[in-house]
């Protein structure tokens, strides 16, 4: 029959095995296709070339001396921030860099420029840092990256985005889930840039920094998750070259806790060379010793006297020879500091509550290269010494200096009060209370903003809160106080007929953000409530004036500009004029004697702020910016205008001397 030509069953014991088998292998599938399937995500939108295997990095330190290529190499650097000096001069400040006897450049990374914006990123005009590093290898340098993503440097926030602030809760440089999420989505756009330009791929770039000066972060939070986290993801996203930490000489020993075996740790300073790099070998036996920032000078903040004195010429030789014949390699930071446009200086603050100190447009620094990227008496004999040191070296002439030109006076006639533009600006944010700029709907990180409301005419004094940073109550467009400081402060009004409502205006500066310590965190504005007695007052609107060229074009084309001289002080007013140039342009600076406090603009290019408390008085106005013909020059003046409303171009700086009013 048929039955009896079945094959015989299979006992239950072997059905049961057989069945588990076919549970574990499709189960083993599954398990594979769902890791297939991460490992895609991952490789597609984290880390596209997957690369996380063990580097093999160019530059050698697991030796007493670095080695570049197999071969003893003393790393003599300097510092040049791209961002910080305009493209056309990029070159002519590394051929002098080359020509000091330096052999290789340093960079820091702004992310909060790279990408001003979640998720839109600018690596073009002066952001193009892939421009920059492949000019160095054209010239015969190498590179230093130090991409953050917090630099400090003196610079807005330490480089991070403010539109990071906008999240209540954000703990910035943290182990913070969504901090961290767009540190690594950042990250892997930079490398995407710098992959291709590594020593290991044929390009300049021989070393990366892992954030910058961790360790006084570590010392409040103990947050050694987060470092570990940074290391992994440059690893991950395709840094194959040395990495390196940078934190005092006085934190170098907890960096050396965290830091995993193939990052080397390196110190900043600016005195007794010998003591820190005897103690730095000490530390790190068998391993090369750099002074990653060793400080050529120091920054200036406004209101302080200029730091000319901090390091003179002699003590930084001296310095300097002692590192070279210890063994030691150097970065001079900075060789050459550049100038902070637009609104991006940082500040500081010397505790919560502290005196708030923001760092002046000019990042001369003091440094080998000035400002303008003339030649110092600090260059020149540094150049002598490396001569000294380094018999063998044949060094390139000296570039000549950019010349500079005197252009005279030029009239600003024309003006319009600030508050008769708000029409060209952003949408404005409605809101009971006023609000940090951080949380504005237009999205602004830097400039001004113009709280407004109405005020009934019987309040005889108001109290404004928390101000960050500078600011004028103005009523009825009329000024009435200026406001500076974390203080509550009370403002009296001026009389009216009662009955009346009134506009009340309350102009507020962002300075610039902390750049170091843990009070980066700060929010700018209004914080707090405006009071008039014992009530807040309500219906706020809020303009964002963050001053971008469309702006500038709209309200040059668009305003009422009045040609009569104000008879009294018109208070927070733009004024323009033309600035003639015959044939080609030359370097020159603008003098602001005479004017208060405010922000000038070149042919639409923040040029940056100046303020009569000093120390600095010139503004720097590199050559590629002018053009043959009218340039248009509009001076933002939040306080009150020179008398004549005039500004002259002069041929040289005024960087330590405050300006007199007039």
């Amino acid at each position: 029959s048929y039955q009896a030509h079945q094959p015989k069953r299979p006992s239950r014991m072997i059905q049961r095995l057989r069945l588990i088998a076919l549970l574990a292998l499709v189960g083993t599938i599954l398990l594979l296709g769902y890791n297939l399937h991460l490992h895609k995500v991952v490789e597609v939108t984290i880390n596209p070339f997957g690369r996380h295997e063990k580097a093999v990095p160019s530059l050698d330190a697991s030796g007493p001396n670095f080695r570049l290529h197999g071969k003893n190499f003393t790393i003599l650097s300097g510092a040049i921030h791209y961002f910080r000096v305009v493209p056309a001069y990029w070159e002519d400040r590394l051929l002098k860099l080359k020509a000091m006897g330096l052999n290789t450049v340093e960079t820091y990374m702004p992310w909060n420029l790279h990408e001003p914006s979640p998720n839109k990123f600018d690596f073009s005009g002066i952001l193009n840092v892939k421009e920059f590093v492949l000019l160095a290898k054209k010239l015969g340098l190498y590179v230093i990256m130090r991409p953050g993503p917090y630099i400090c440097s003196e610079w807005d926030l330490g480089g991070l985005p403010a539109w990071l602030l906008r999240d209540p809760q954000v703990v910035l440089r943290s182990s913070y889930e969504p901090y961290q999420f767009v540190v690594h989505r950042y990250i892997a756009q930079v490398m995407r840039v710098l992959r291709p330009l590594q020593a290991s791929n044929g390009g300049p770039i021989i070393a990366f920094q892992i954030e910058n000066e961790y360790m006084f972060e570590y010392s409040r939070t103990r947050d050694k998750a987060h470092f570990l986290f940074l290391y992994d993801v440059m690893r991950r996203e395709g840094v194959n070259e040395l990495l390196f930490t940078s934190d005092s000489q006085h934190f170098v020993g907890g960096a050396l806790s965290l830091a995993p075996p193939d990052v080397l740790v390196m110190p900043n300073f600016q005195q007794n060379p010998i003591k820190v790099v005897t103690k730095m070998r000490a530390m790190q036996v068998h391993r090369p010793v750099m002074a990653m920032e060793f400080w050529t000078g120091w920054f200036d903040t406004w209101g302080q006297p200029h730091q000319n004195e901090r390091l003179q010429v002699v003590s930084l030789t001296q310095s300097i020879g002692a590192l070279l014949d210890m063994g030691a390699s150097f970065n001079l930071y900075m060789f050459h500091g550049g100038t902070n446009f637009g609104f991006l200086n940082g500040a500081n603050r010397a505790s919560a509550g502290g005196e708030f100190q923001s760092v002046t447009t000019s990042y001369d620094y003091n440094a080998p290269l000035n400002e303008a990227g003339d030649i110092t008496p600090k260059y020149l004999m540094l150049r002598a010494l490396l001569e000294k040191k380094f018999p063998g070296m044949q060094l390139p002439p000296v570039p000549h200096n950019s010349p500079k030109m005197e252009y005279g006076e030029v009239s600003l006639a024309l003006y319009v009060k600030l508050a008769d533009v708000t029409q060209y600006t952003h949408k404005p944010h409605q809101s009971d209370s006023p609000l940090p700029m951080e949380y504005l709907d237009s999205g602004q990180s830097f400039g001004f903003i113009l709280y407004r409301t109405k005020i009934s005419s019987k309040h005889q004094f108001i109290t404004v809160g928390e101000v960050r940073d500078f600011g004028m109550v103005m009523l009825d467009k009329s000024p009435v106080q200026q406001l500076a400081g974390l203080a509550e402060q009370t403002v009296y009004l001026p009389k009216s007929v009662d009955g009346e409502e009134r506009v009340l205006d309350l102009l507020i500066e962002n300075m610039g953000r902390m750049n170091f310590d843990a009070l980066i965190n700060e929010r700018k504005g209004i914080l707090g409530d405006v009071k008039a007695g014992n009530a807040a007052l309500k219906n706020w609107l809020m303009y964002s004036f963050d001053f971008t060229q469309a702006f500038l074009d709209t309200v040059d084309s668009g305003a009422l500009w009045l040609r009569t001289p104000p008879t009294s002080d018109p208070g927070p007013a733009l004024y323009k004029g033309n600035l003639v140039i015959s044939g080609k342009p030359q370097d020159t600076f603008m003098d602001m004697e005479g004017w208060s406090k405010g922000v000038v603009f070149i042919n639409g290019v923040n040029i940056g702020r100046y303020w009569s408390i000093g120390p600095q008085r010139t503004l720097y106005v590199p050559a590629p910016i002018l053009k043959s013909g009218l340039n248009r020059v509009i001076i933002f003046e939040m306080l009150q205008s020179k008398r004549s409303q005039t500004v002259s171009f002069v041929g040289a700086a005024v960087l330590d001397k405050p300006t007199i009013f007039g």
